[in-house]
């Protein structure tokens, strides 16, 4: 039996098949907004759609969008060099969009914590649970 591309599928697909060229040409948007923005932009980034030559671009916060704001004429003229009449850009704030990486919180534990999380792990049964809790209470302490 021979494998169907993904494609093959969705082009025999109800109502999909009308959705595939848009879908498509996000995703080339996608890509071109990618390559013009340094990798901290990029990844707080992304093309949401594409109407009638307006582009919307999600900004994870205000600071990115406002620097997005002032690329617009740059990202314009990537856009257009893919044959693409870009008439606006419009930059909207979603919380949420992009892919930026987000700083872990250092957790501390106090040594009382940890004491509690020992007393616990040693009133279970062998379980997953108690090799989670007694490997968080071994973890090196940091500092406050």
């Amino acid at each position: 039996m021979h494998s169907k591309n993904l494609d093959a599928y969705l082009v025999h697909a109800d109502g999909i098949n009308s959705l595939l060229p848009q879908a498509k040409r996000l995703l080339e948007l996608r890509q071109v907004l990618l390559d013009a923005l340094p990798e901290p932009l990029a990844d707080s980034a992304t093309v949401a759609n594409y109407r009638q030559g307006k582009i919307v671009i999600f900004a994870a916060n205000s600071a990115i969008a406002a620097k997005l704001k002032l690329l617009s004429p740059t990202l314009k003229n990537r856009f257009a060099a893919l044959g693409l009449q870009v008439t606006a850009l419009e930059i909207e704030v979603q919380p949420g969009q992009g892919t930026a990486n987000r700083r872990q919180k250092a957790s501390v534990l106090t040594d009382t914590a940890r004491q509690a999380l020992t007393d616990l792990a040693s009133q279970l049964t062998d379980s997953k649970l108690k090799s989670t809790i007694s490997s968080m209470a071994a973890q090196k302490v940091g500092k406050r």
